[in-house]
């Protein structure tokens, strides 16, 4: 169960968090999220006409990054990722906000 549902019953239910200091621990519970994410109920996605951008902290293993892009090909179908570390793109914000990006 994620999201509101879980909210909803956060008393009785036991609460995991599938990501530990930005590093997945749990690849499970993991899917679970991205599922309820990318599903109907939230962002009603088909991952065939997409890409995503996703972020990782510094120093972040090797396997979780291979791992991660594995999912998001091979299970939800992503046409494209990309990974970044996520001061770098803070850093960017910073440089569009006083000059122009392209």
């Amino acid at each position: 169960m994620v999201g509101d549902e879980a909210s909803a019953l956060r008393s009785l239910l036991e609460v995991n968090y599938p990501m530990e200091n930005g590093v997945v621990r749990n690849w499970e519970d993991m899917c679970h999220v991205w599922d309820y994410t990318f599903g109907s109920k939230k962002m009603d996605l088909n991952p065939i006409d997409a890409k995503i951008l996703l972020t990782e902290p510094p120093m972040n293993p090797t396997k979780n990054r291979e791992k991660m892009i594995e999912v998001m090909f091979e299970k939800y179908g992503f046409a494209g990722a990309y990974i970044a570390v996520q001061a770098v793109l803070t850093l960017y914000a910073q440089v569009c906000r006083l000059s122009i990006c392209v």
